[in-house]
């Protein structure tokens, strides 16, 4: 049985997956397992893939058919034999001592459920552009969790099986989805960063970090209010739903709370209401219960601001000629 099961979802990364593979392939720790989720590619990354799979056993490819990175990351966890997994994008470059590195970690503490790393950024062709630190110490990390993301996910290795109790990542938190299941994993585990810098993270303008920024905020909100509320109660909607479903059932059980909202919450709030489709009944609700909660100028230029990026976001109408 391999030590470390390293998952690496692709779509469309024919120019740079096998450069990410030879990475994983050449690292000082050999008794590994690749997995590589090919998430309906419409280029050759299945091809290559496959093609360094035929030359060395430890790469393995499998087909999602364009159902999502979330459906990909899980099916890339249910098919780890290994006790430790690891993650890694298809065009990131991981250093050759990451994984013994990051083993080592979790073979001293056995309370240890995820742990990431520091990064170094490079541009589309490798060249570098700067590191990438990490909050590392314990408290430091849990505080930086309660408001954002403090982790680099290509940079992660965690427990498989804690993963899977935890119910491994969300559809309604796609674009936060690891953000999502770090907020879980806190809540039963030890989480870590290492400041060493062991991953290059490429920039390019076809991220989805780039292109989905709003999408990723309201997700990012969505799993901060979560877990709140996984303190107290269940959360009010299918956690495998679709993110504006899952957004707007929130917001609606927000709303119907009555109660005031405090300006901790105000920040994530706005991000949700940002979302396409919500009824304006439950924003005007929303609303009149931020400017109750945290009477503030911005609270009360939450409404401008909303209708204000309403309307920049509603497309142009094609004016007859």
């Amino acid at each position: 049985m391999p030590i470390v099961s390293v998952i690496i979802p692709v779509r469309d990364g024919a120019q740079y997956v096998g450069e990410a593979l030879q990475s994983i392939l050449d690292q000082d720790l050999a008794d590994i397992e690749i997995i590589v989720v090919d998430d309906g590619s419409c280029d050759d990354s299945a091809a290559i893939a496959t093609s360094i799979g035929n030359r060395d056993g430890r790469v393995k490819v499998v087909a999602n058919h364009g159902k999502g990175i979330v459906d990909a990351l899980n099916m890339g966890i249910s098919l780890a034999r290994a006790p430790l997994a690891a993650r890694m994008d298809c065009d990131d470059i991981s250093l050759s001592d990451r994984l013994r590195l990051q083993v080592a970690c979790f073979q001293a503490d056995a309370d240890l459920q995820l742990l990431g790393t520091a990064g170094l950024q490079v541009d589309r062709d490798g060249n570098p552009l700067g590191p990438i630190d990490v909050p590392a110490g314990n408290d430091q990390l849990r505080d930086a969790l309660a408001r954002y993301n403090p982790m680099l996910h290509p940079t992660v290795m965690f427990r498989t099986e804690a993963v899977r109790r935890a119910g491994g990542y969300r559809r309604a938190f796609t674009y936060a989805e690891d953000y999502d299941l770090w907020l879980r994993l806190s809540e039963t585990g030890k989480l870590a960063n290492m400041d060493a810098r062991l991953v290059k993270l490429r920039s390019h303008p076809g991220q989805v970090s780039r292109m989905k920024q709003d999408q990723q905020k309201a997700a990012a909100a969505l799993a901060r209010q979560s877990a709140l509320l996984r303190r107290n109660r269940t959360e009010p909607f299918d956690a495998n739903s679709q993110p504006a479903q899952a957004i707007a059932s929130f917001l609606a059980s927000r709303a119907a709370t009555g109660a005031g909202i405090s300006s901790l919450e105000r920040r994530d709030i706005e991000l949700l209401l940002r979302t396409a489709g919500i009824p304006m009944a439950v924003t005007c609700k929303l609303l009149f219960l931020a400017a109750v909660g945290a009477p503030s100028f911005r609270t009360l230029a939450l409404g401008p601001r909303l209708a204000w990026r309403r309307m920049i976001a509603r497309p142009a109408r094609i004016r007859p000629s």
